[in-house]
């Protein structure tokens, strides 16, 4: 058995209580995966590494560079402390093939299902060496601001209201309509991410929160300046406006009475710190 945890979710980069469920895995010796493709990459920034603090205790972890860190696809990674695992699950007797001289890395053949491979490594490698980890904590730490700027817009604006935590820079957002059948805000929802996405100058997504039609929206490229966000939030009023809508009187409405219901507690990590690196 194992229990996964997740270090910022797909839909709204939610982070579950990694030191939690590591007392619970040590307590019945069980492994401890964090499923860490996207948000793990916030262990670059010695500023918000706490959101994730308890990773550091996983027997594995999943990481793609080609996610958060700007790397070219593909580029996954799967992390553990157990390596000695890896090779009694893939190992595969084959005499045709050489065997590497010992003392040299390990073979990769028999340390992970895929056999002939590029090198995706290099561009991981060359790019932390040409721009090192400063470089990727000042990207993280930037668009962590941007995110935080665009979470305060909305419960100001004229149509929306924050539907789940703003964690990572994943917003969920949805119209503050109401007497909308869930089917029917659905539909606004999908009309105004049509109407968002028609120029290609920018493009978000539907997804469903607990049940639930959201709006989401993510800082995640590299090239996101405040002038691009200033042109979402221009982009999903005029959206508003092209199909009728009503505008909010109660624009300043509260995170508090919004929330969607969530069915994993807030994280402790945001209260605890992490030795910077």
């Amino acid at each position: 058995f194992c229990i996964v945890a997740t270090a910022g979710t797909t839909s709204s980069g939610a982070i579950d209580d990694i030191q939690q469920l590591h007392a619970v895995c040590r307590r019945y010796n069980i492994w401890l995966h964090v499923d860490g493709a996207y948000g793990a990459a916030v262990l670059f920034s010695n500023r918000h590494r706490n959101l994730i603090c308890g990773i550091e205790h996983a027997d594995s972890i999943t990481f793609d560079p080609h996610k958060w860190l700007a790397m070219c696809f593909s580029s996954g990674l799967l992390l553990t402390r157990h390596p000695e695992i890896l090779e009694r699950t893939f190992s595969v007797a084959c005499p045709y093939l050489q065997k590497a001289p010992a003392g040299t890395l390990p073979d990769n053949r028999n340390i992970s299902a895929q056999w002939s491979r590029r090198m995706n490594s290099l561009k991981l490698w060359l790019t932390l060496r040409v721009h090192g980890r400063l470089a990727y904590e000042e990207l993280i730490d930037r668009q962590m601001k941007l995110a935080d700027g665009f979470a305060e817009w909305v419960p100001t604006s004229e149509y929306f209201e924050l539907a789940a935590p703003q964690v990572l820079p994943i917003l969920n957002l949805r119209l503050r309509a109401t007497g909308q059948s869930p089917d029917q805000l659905n539909a606004l929802h999908a009309s105004i991410i049509d109407q968002v996405n028609h120029d290609g100058q920018r493009w978000i997504s539907s997804v469903t929160v607990n049940g639930q039609s959201v709006i989401r929206t993510m800082v995640i490229s590299y090239l996101t300046e405040e002038r691009h966000l200033q042109g979402l939030q221009a982009s999903l009023i005029a959206a508003c406006g092209a199909l009728g809508l009503q505008a909010s009187t109660n624009s300043l409405s509260t995170f508090a009475t919004t929330t969607i219901p969530s069915t994993i507690p807030p994280t402790t990590a945001l209260h605890q710190t992490v030795p910077p690196a």
